[in-house]
């Protein structure tokens, strides 16, 4: 795999470059509940990545996404915000996944695969050499479906639902209440149903059915929100 120190290197750059290209939030109410969520919850996750130059940048884009970058570069989009109707523990659900695809190399696992695939590609035009223009022409259609269909986007999902398990407990640990994650997960679902991408050709799973996994670890979640919040000397929702 490509090593952490290069891959947060490049992303540093590329987020530098977001940051300039990108328009950005002038709302100071947004600025400070993300950086505020970001840095509890990152104090969370220190200890799987330590050392860890976070950074939480809120662009004012109307989807409701978030993503995530090696190193801790994570960027939180005014849609998504908007959509949760500015509560804080629905946006540290979100936060708690991002963080999580950090903590969990994602990135790196991904773009590792991707070096893969693109060699396999170079041997099958190596294999088809001699073959006809529209033998070639199905071989590579056929490798670019097979891999998209059967490989890359199947090892997505795999990611998204280590995320959603590992964000679930970081967001919870941080104090935030994980009973957030299934309210926005259900607001997306609603927001997504008129133009819905079949789970089968989505890197995210169902939102139905990540409401069904979330739900599944709820109660490790909520011991660890309460003893979060009994160590903040806060006081837990009902």
């Amino acid at each position: 795999m490509l090593s952490d120190e290069h891959l947060a290197k490049q992303a540093k750059s590329h987020f530098s470059q977001m940051k300039k290209s990108e328009k950005l939030s002038n709302n100071a109410s947004h600025k400070a509940m993300v950086n505020r969520i970001g840095s509890r919850i990152a104090g969370v996750a220190q200890v799987d990545l330590p050392g860890t130059e976070w950074e939480f940048v809120v662009f004012d884009k109307k989807e409701a996404n978030a993503f995530a970058m090696p190193g801790g570069k994570v960027g939180i989009y005014t849609g998504l915000i908007t959509l949760a109707k500015g509560n804080e523990d629905e946006v540290a659900a979100v936060i708690g996944h991002e963080v999580a695809h950090v903590a969990l190399r994602h990135s790196n696992k991904r773009m590792s695969q991707a070096i893969g695939i693109g060699l396999g590609g170079i041997i099958l035009e190596t294999a088809m050499r001699n073959k006809g223009d529209s033998d070639r022409m199905l071989a590579r259609g056929a490798y670019g479906v097979g891999t998209a269909v059967g490989l890359a986007l199947p090892y997505s999902r795999s990611n998204e639902r280590e995320a959603d398990h590992r964000g679930l407990y970081y967001s919870a640990m941080a104090g935030y209440d994980p009973r957030a994650s299934i309210n926005f997960w259900k607001k997306m679902q609603k927001a997504s149903s008129g133009g819905k991408v079949p789970e089968f050709l989505s890197t995210h799973p169902d939102s139905g059915k990540r409401v069904e996994f979330l739900q599944s670890h709820m109660d490790h979640a909520m011991a660890l929100y309460r003893q979060a919040k009994q160590a903040r000397g806060e006081k837990p929702n009902p």
